[in-house]
């Protein structure tokens, strides 16, 4: 990484543990945010393709731990965790699969609608469920992380191990194919490169990490909306990837 990129992560880390308070408080959420953009940056990265509806994941990621908890309390995490990424890769999978000749605009599309249609069902299909419009609150945070600085600790460690090993793999013999995948995938599939399994692998892990950022949000904020999963936040979440830009830090 470069100097700039370390002395940044240091002045992320080290700033809310010297003012506490609200800028923990404000550490926390960009640690969630950032572990999802970085999920769309990824997808970009290796597939050319953005996504309008990863909203779906980061809120499914987030009702995933509130319903566990909502049965098990701060036992749930052991469960939540691995179950919110089998969730998200899953879900991404498969809106993948359903995109495999979809570009652009077209893809940008089919995301959002899907998005769409995951926040009207846990909105008004379940309320009994999901807790309807007024969401689900009560979420405890892990054993031994009730605290604001340990739990940000955590999720600060879990961001900077995702961002670092988000570089690795970029640089390596899969992250290079995958680049070339993003720049021409007809010439790819003509190399002998399975074209279609490279995209839904692509697809998968990025749902997978955005998933991961909704159950970190849920765990710091103690409740769950449905506005987690509306085409605002699949927006917010666009916006920060661009803005952050479309690549590693380093």
């Amino acid at each position: 990484m470069s100097r700039w990129s370390l002395a940044l992560f240091a002045a992320f880390a080290l700033l809310p543990l010297l003012e506490g308070g609200y800028a923990l408080r404000l550490a926390m959420e960009v640690v969630a945010w950032g572990l999802a953009a970085t999920a769309l940056a990824f997808l970009y990265r290796t597939t050319g393709l953005v996504s309008l509806g990863h909203a779906a994941f980061f809120g499914g990621g987030a009702y995933a731990l509130a319903l566990l908890a909502k049965a098990f309390g701060a036992w749930a995490y052991p469960a939540a965790v691995p179950l919110a990424l089998l969730l998200g890769f899953g879900a991404a999978f498969f809106l993948g699969f359903l995109g495999l000749r979809s570009h652009g605009i077209f893809f940008l599309m089919l995301t959002l609608a899907f998005a769409q249609l995951v926040y009207v069902l846990v909105k008004q299909g379940f309320p009994q469920v999901t807790g309807g419009d007024d969401g689900l609150p009560g979420i405890p945070r892990p054993l031994g992380l009730e605290g604001e600085l340990p739990y940000y600790l955590v999720g600060l460690g879990l961001l900077v191990g995702v961002l670092l090993l988000y570089r690795a793999f970029l640089a390596s013999p899969l992250g290079l194919v995958m680049d070339a995948l993003r720049q021409n995938e007809v010439r790819l599939g003509v190399l002998g490169y399975d074209v279609r399994r490279l995209k839904l692998l692509a697809s998968g892990v990025s749902g997978a990490l955005a998933a991961l950022g909704g159950v970190y949000l849920a765990g710091y904020r103690g409740f769950v909306h449905p506005h987690d999963l509306s085409w605002a936040t699949s927006g917010l979440l666009l916006v920060m990837a661009v803005v952050g830009g479309m690549r590693p830090v380093g």
